[in-house]
């Protein structure tokens, strides 16, 4: 049996032998590997599972790796103890993993946060050989399998295969009609008259055409009762919710998801089946086309919206935050962008968003707000204008447009030449700072020398033929790294790597963070043939693909978090960089 499978085995058992024991309050918290000794190819599988009273007090974070990166993850299912009458819940957290090199590697302890306190796990060792262990060895056949067809203790100890059990697996959706960007829940319910010691799922669910979200279940945990279908008792309990919101009109269809389902023995001598699998029917949505507009971004649900400022007053050259919120019920996530803003008499800098989300039965639930820092540069009063925004309203089926009251922020203090306009040949000055710039230390009415055409003419030209000299040697040197077989280096690779890092941790936006990744990339690199060139080395295919996931969250169209897609591809970039430049 191999280490994966021995795993489900026990988690199996475990789950049988505690569902009579486990209390609702007592939390119990592990880490486990499907292998410990791996190679630099092959990949590893953790999985982190909570039981019995989940009750998380935030997000789980992955542990700390050491010679391992994160290729996807977390998948995250819902495992079912049902034994008796008697029930208990178990969460994991599988993540994906990949080696670096040869070598020791770790998984850090995980920490979870609970309502209770902290839960840690221990690192796990991995010995990391180069190329590939190979596929993990089966379960070993008996020598009676094939001389008897199978094992003669079967017929000794009264080991009969049993019949297939009755269970079954059904989808339901909360709605079958609705607008793009509008929720509709789907429940996955599971019906049996077998005990079934544990639920996940077979694949991981790949829906189509929608923007998928993760329910989380009911603190209390799952609760199962008995029910009548096709004539016949069930069990009846929920196993997984999905909220899912149509990315685009027409006739969707909310795929099969099969589920994998471990079934308690009924004795010691029990021949099985021990896991089945069983599949949900498809499901059939109508979508209606939204209102295009101008002025309407996609926002669906029931929406206000806010503006204030963290002062009323402020010095001139000092600097006032200015907040847009938006808050409500709906596709919050699909909200990216705030309104225009453009004041007269002052300078607005790019916005930092917020985010203060909870995805529930009903939709996304929230607020996101956008700070503008506003620096005025004239004294008096700085008028705010009103902030549009729009939005669609599936409760009557019509397009709403709401705006901000308009604000009114006072510019005080500052001298009259620092309130107006410099003169004509005035170097500036920076009172707001206090320090004082050359203009500031010369005798009145005393002005510096304007120089004269000839003199700018000179100027120019010397520094053309500057750029030229050093442009010309910087490309002699590509040339000849080149020729050697090297790529041409145009930004230094600590640079780079701190560049990359800066994306890593998640401070920027999809569109900035992916520029900067490409334009480091190419900073290092120069140049890379694009596909359909002249066949590439390992190091161009390498940097070739961190471009082509670069190129996709670049133009993606932003229906939801891309953070930790940017991170994954900032830590290939900055792998890339390590070995080849």
């Amino acid at each position: 049996m191999s280490g994966r499978a021995r795993g489900t085995a026990i988690w199996a058992a475990a789950l049988v032998a505690a569902a009579g024991l486990l209390h609702a309050d007592e939390t119990s918290v592990r880490a486990e590997v499907d292998a410990t000794r791996v190679g630099v190819a092959d990949r590893v599988q953790l999985t982190i599972v909570v039981e019995g009273r989940i009750d998380l007090a935030g997000d789980l974070a992955p542990p700390p790796l050491k010679n391992l990166r994160l290729l996807g993850g977390p998948s995250v299912s819902e495992q079912v103890s049902f034994v008796n009458g008697a029930m208990s819940q178990a969460r994991s957290y599988t993540y994906v993993l990949q080696p670096i090199g040869p070598g020791k590697a770790e998984i850090g302890a995980v920490q979870v946060r609970l309502a209770t306190g902290v839960k840690t796990t221990a690192p796990i060792g991995i010995d990391v050989v180069p190329g590939s262990v190979g596929p993990r060895p089966g379960r070993r056949r008996s020598p009676f399998d094939d001389a008897f067809g199978g094992s003669p203790f079967d017929s000794l100890f009264g080991r009969r295969p049993r019949a297939e059990p009755k269970l079954k697996v059904v989808a339901t959706a909360s709605r079958p009609r609705l607008h793009v960007g509008e929720p509709v829940l789907v429940t996955y319910t599971l019906y049996t008259q077998a005990s079934v010691s544990a639920i996940q799922l077979a694949e991981a669910p790949q829906y189509a055409g929608f923007w998928a979200e993760d329910v989380e279940a009911p603190k209390t945990g799952p609760t199962g009762d008995r029910v009548a279908l096709e004539g016949e008792s069930y069990v009846r309990l929920p196993i997984m919710r999905k909220l899912l919101f149509p990315a685009k009109a027409g006739r969707l269809t909310i795929p099969p998801v099969r589920f994998r389902l471990s079934l308690a023995r009924l004795s010691f001598f029990d021949a099985g089946p021990n896991t089945v699998e069983r599949a949900t029917e498809p499901l059939a949505i109508s979508v209606d086309a939204l209102p295009d507009e101008p002025g309407f971004g996609g926002a669906v649900g029931d929406f206000q919206v806010k503006a204030s400022l963290d002062r009323d007053t402020v010095a001139l050259g000092e600097a006032a935050t200015l907040r847009f919120t938006v808050r409500g019920s709906g596709n919050l996530k699909w909200v990216d962008r705030a309104p225009e803003l453009s004041l007269p008499g002052a300078k607005v800098y790019p916005p930092q968003t917020r985010s203060d989300l909870k995805v529930g039965p009903e939709g996304i639930t929230g607020s996101r707000t956008w700070e503008f820092v506003v620096v005025p540069e004239t004294r008096g009063a700085l008028a705010i204008p009103p902030l549009p925004f729009a939005y669609f309203a599936p409760s009557t089926g019509a397009l709403k447009r709401t705006q901000t009251a308009a604000l009114t922020l006072r510019v005080e203090g500052g001298s009259a030449a620092a309130a107006a306009p410099p003169p004509p040949g005035a170097l500036p000055t920076s009172r707001a700072s206090g320090l004082a710039l050359r203009s500031d230390l010369d005798a009145p009415g005393r002005g510096l020398p304007v120089p004269g055409p000839r003199f700018v003419l000179a100027t120019l030209g010397l520094l053309l033929a500057l750029h030229a000299v050093i442009g010309g040697a910087a490309r002699r040197a590509d040339r000849r790294r080149l020729a050697a077989g090297r790529p041409a280096v145009r930004q230094d690779v600590r640079g780079a790597l701190g560049d990359l890092e800066r994306v890593r941790r998640g401070r920027l936006g999809k569109e900035e963070a992916a520029a900067l990744i490409e334009r480091t990339l190419h900073g290092v690199f120069g140049a890379v043939t694009e596909n359909g060139g002249p066949p590439a080395g390992e190091r161009e295919k390498a940097i070739r693909d961190v471009l082509q996931q670069v190129q996709f969250i670049r133009y993606a169209p932003q229906l939801g978090d891309y953070s930790e897609a940017i991170r994954d591809v900032a830590a290939r970039a900055a792998d890339v960089v390590r070995k080849w430049a």
